[in-house]
């Protein structure tokens, strides 16, 4: 009855009772652990949310706010239904729905009607980027993770073990935990990690994803200049200059990373791989696969390109060798005899890959040109029939 009347036909006093009671009767429903119950209104936390905000709306123009408070209060428990489904649905691979419960607990919350009571709780805001990645809404995933970054999200956590149960319990904040280890309630207070950087990396990825390359870039870079130590930050730059074809940057991006880790034969193996294949400097290239080699033995495919190195100088030989006239017989043997140097040099570099990675076809391809090349037809044609049997 009262849904249908103008409001200023209504008493104020009655108006705030109806909206509160609504928000209520409402609130019970989404939180009934009875499905029929809950199937009477399958809206029914939206309903609460829309009636508390419409209440305080109301009541903020009102000289006497009656229901004003409580209703602030009831948005806590509102907020909660929201995140009670969105578990729920994300339990059940209903990501989009997943996403809708957090979007929802966090818009509820930060509404500027609720004034002081407003929250921004970057966290949910976090967790509904993520499960929108999850859902295939990556518009909103990005919208999510540039929101929590402007704000300042840092997803750090306050968690003690409370005395009472010997349970861990998280804190909302570093004032409260403290304070409840003082008081003896709590102990073996932990701060956790800022995470701000990974969620720069999902932005970057999700960027990445919508072939965003201006806001990709962007990210990247502020990123970077913010967290200049972090490796995966380090390692997606290194992936997007390569990807641009911008082998000075990543050069200079591998530099950076072999100073910061110079465990990581990885590093060294795609610094000399690019030097090999688009620098065309092979003797800097052998220095980063022999280094590479030196960090981890068990690299084959460093173990390999350092054989391919060889390969090539063997090739280079080759190109003065034609160039020769027919009366340069001597200078066309002593260049045939070290083109044989150059690929018995070779050789050891491709067995050794083979004992590392015998199922590599591309080593055993290699071995078989290079037996050749150096006389050896009986393991040349042993090579051939691997090759063959696999079906090379």
């Amino acid at each position: 009855i009262i849904e249908g009347k103008n409001q200023s036909e209504i008493k104020e006093k009655i108006l705030s009772k109806f909206y509160y009671n609504k928000a209520l009767i409402y609130l019970k429903i989404a939180a009934s652990p009875d499905a029929e119950i809950q199937a009477l209104a399958t809206d029914a936390n939206d309903i609460a949310a829309g009636s508390i905000l419409d209440l305080i709306k109301f009541e903020s123009t009102s000289s006497k706010p009656r229901y004003t408070q409580d209703a602030k209060n009831e948005v806590p428990n509102i907020a909660y239904n929201y995140l009670v489904a969105a578990g729920i649905a994300y339990e059940s691979e209903d990501y989009e729905g997943s996403y809708n419960g957090y979007i929802s607990a966090y818009e509820l919350k930060k509404n500027e009607l609720l004034g002081d009571f407003a929250q921004l709780d970057t966290g949910l805001l976090f967790n509904a980027g993520i499960i929108a990645g999850m859902a295939g809404n990556t518009e909103a995933s990005v919208d999510a993770f540039r929101a929590c970054l402007d704000l300042g999200y840092k997803g750090i956590t306050y968690t003690a073990t409370y005395v009472a149960t010997d349970q861990p319990k998280q804190y909302a904040n570093k004032v409260l935990m403290t304070k409840d280890v003082e008081l003896g309630l709590a102990s073996d207070p932990i701060v956790g990690e800022d995470v701000r950087s990974s969620v720069f990396i999902s932005l970057i990825n999700a960027y990445k994803k919508l072939e965003d390359t201006e806001n990709y870039d962007a990210a990247l870079s502020e990123a970077r200049v913010m967290y200049p130590e972090n490796k995966d930050l380090l390692d997606i730059q290194l992936q997007a200059f390569l990807d641009k074809k911008d082998y000075d940057g990543a050069l200079a991006n591998l530099d950076e990373a072999i100073a910061k880790s110079p465990e990581k034969a990885i590093y060294r193996f795609v610094k000399g791989n690019i030097l090999q294949t688009e620098v065309k400097d092979l003797d800097a290239a052998l220095t980063e696969y022999q280094a590479a080699i030196e960090i981890d033995p068990t690299l084959s495919d460093a173990t390999y390109m350092c054989g391919l190195v060889f390969i090539d100088r063997a090739n280079k030989v080759s190109e003065q060798m034609n160039g020769l006239g027919l009366s340069e017989t001597r200078k066309y043997d002593a260049l045939k005899k070290k083109q044989k140097e150059i690929f018995l040099t070779s050789l050891g570099y491709f067995e050794k890959a083979l004992e590392l990675k015998a199922d590599d076809m591309d080593i055993v391809r290699a071995l078989m040109e290079v037996y050749r090349k150096t006389g050896d037809y009986q393991k040349s044609l042993d090579m051939k029939t691997i090759l063959e049997d696999a079906g090379e």
